[in-house]
């Protein structure tokens, strides 16, 4: 296989995985907060350090758009 599919493979895995993923951690980051359900620590964790990544990640593509596209009102 050459090398572009695999890549494509696993864009399509992680575009397809990250919101199911995300609604998971979330709602039970929600239930603990106002359900007071027990989670395990570590679940709680790595759903914290997950979406803090995927943010930071998120925000910093955003930067770099804004900072390669020409400003608006820019001639």
């Amino acid at each position: 296989m050459p090398q572009e599919v695999i890549m494509d493979i696993g864009e399509i895995f992680r575009k397809a995985t990250r919101p199911i993923v995300t609604i998971i951690f979330a709602s039970t980051i929600a239930q603990v907060v106002t359900q007071g359900i027990d989670a395990p620590e570590w679940f709680i964790a790595l759903a914290g350090t997950v979406v803090v990544f995927w943010f930071g990640e998120r925000t910093v593509g955003h930067i770099k758009d804004r900072a390669s596209s020409p400003s608006k009102g820019e001639d």
